[in-house]
């Protein structure tokens, strides 16, 4: 009977475990969307850490979007990282080098004043890489290299609801 207890326990443990990996995984590919906010321009919002296994993750789906839409500029947004280390910066690197392979520019926003420092303190070098401090900011730039507009108008859009 004890050993009829133990299988039982193991298998229920086994279960648990693949649900947990599975659910992590699902977690992983919902927290990095790729959103296109216009065309030709994708934007990636990144919040929480980074490691290789989420970098990856990320990577592909800019890769796979880029594909999809054919867009030109990929624009990368660290304002939901907590902090950038030298490995967080070699994956940023890497990530804006496969980017660029694909035929897009890609812009890295959000470029806070302490994730600033920490990069020059580490000797990184971002020289070829075009960063903004804001989203908006980058925005404002991937407008500008696709040759957009945006302008305020004086007629108000009415609306039906």
């Amino acid at each position: 009977m004890d050993n009829l207890s133990i299988v039982t326990f193991e298998t229920f443990i086994k279960g648990r475990e693949e649900v947990i990996l599975r659910q992590t995984d699902e977690i992983a590919e919902i927290s990095t969307p790729v959103i296109r906010v216009w065309d030709g321009i994708l934007a990636l919002p990144i919040i929480g850490t980074l490691d290789s296994s989420r970098t990856q993750i990320v990577m592909e789906n800019l890769l796979q979007e880029i594909v999809e839409t054919g867009s030109s500029i990929a624009i990368l947004d660290i304002s939901g990282v907590p902090a950038v280390d030298s490995l967080v910066a070699q994956h940023l690197i890497k990530t804006v080098s496969a980017t660029r392979l694909m035929g897009a520019e890609c812009i890295i926003s959000g470029i806070r004043p302490e994730i600033a420092q920490t990069v020059v303190h580490l000797g990184i070098d971002l020289s070829n890489i075009i960063t903004k401090a804001t989203l908006a900011s980058a925005l404002s730039y991937a407008f500008k290299v696709l040759r957009l507009e945006v302008r305020k108008s004086n007629v108000i859009a009415k609306t039906n609801f």
